[in-house]
């Protein structure tokens, strides 16, 4: 502004020099800009002060919704943890001896230790530190390759693989996913349609629709009461 103001002084003094301005009207002239100048300052003082107000309302939007996001997973773990009437009414199936033991071997401080370890990872995501929360889920797959939130982590780790802009590695986690569960390897699958819904979109921002059409379908084959399912069915045209 300082800069703007020297150079029209200095452009009206060469006019004054050139003859045809009195000194007068030169000093009118240079007051009535001097004005506008003045005015346009404070008017700039005044944009400054609502941007930053404006910054600290949308820091306070974020971390709100942050808390909201990490509300709405603990909701969805507690949805998922809680049986339906149908389930509580079931008559359980003989177990094998196997199972029995595995399960037993899971006390109630390893099932806490491993949740609350998995709450911190997603509690990264939502802050966006995404490098540590790619570690953090590395970790656990691998300290707990079998537990009801493994598959979880293999769905929010290809989500930071994505954010991160490394997509081949967030395709190679999500298609791990759903191979696992395929294979029977997983306790709890209920976030593969979720991962077969980001690979079909990964494939459609890659130009590859009739890639992105098949992961479509296999939700639908798949998964076919899944949430995941009515978005395929809207994609294909069904």
């Amino acid at each position: 502004m300082k800069g703007a103001k020297t150079s029209i002084i200095l452009s009206l003094t060469l006019v004054l020099s050139c003859g045809g301005v009195t000194k007068e009207e030169l000093e009118k002239r240079l007051g009535g800009i001097e004005s506008r100048l003045t005015q346009l300052e404070e008017r700039q003082k005044v944009l400054e002060e609502r941007s930053v107000r404006t910054e600290s309302r949308i820091d306070g939007l974020s971390e709100g919704l942050t808390n909201v996001r990490l509300e709405v997973e603990k909701l969805k773990l507690s949805r998922d943890r809680t049986p339906t009437l149908q389930q509580a009414m079931r008559i359980p199936e003989p177990r094998k001896e196997e199972e029995v033991r595995t399960e037993a071997a899971k006390n109630p401080q390893e099932v806490e230790e491993y949740r609350k370890d998995y709450d911190e990872a997603l509690k990264l995501v939502n802050l966006k530190q995404l490098n540590q929360a790619k570690d953090r889920l590395i970790d656990y797959i691998k300290r707990y390759p079998k537990t009801d939130l493994t598959d979880n982590a293999y769905l929010w780790l290809g989500v930071v693989y994505r954010d991160l802009g490394e997509t081949n590695k967030a395709e190679a986690v999500w298609l791990t996913l759903v191979e696992r569960c395929q294979k029977k390897e997983m306790v709890d699958c209920n976030k593969a349609p979720s991962a077969l819904l980001q690979l079909a979109r990964l494939s459609e921002q890659k130009g590859d629709n009739q890639r992105a059409k098949e992961y479509y379908e296999a939700i639908l084959r798949d998964y076919p009461l899944s949430e995941e399912a009515q978005t395929a069915k809207t994609r294909l045209g069904r």
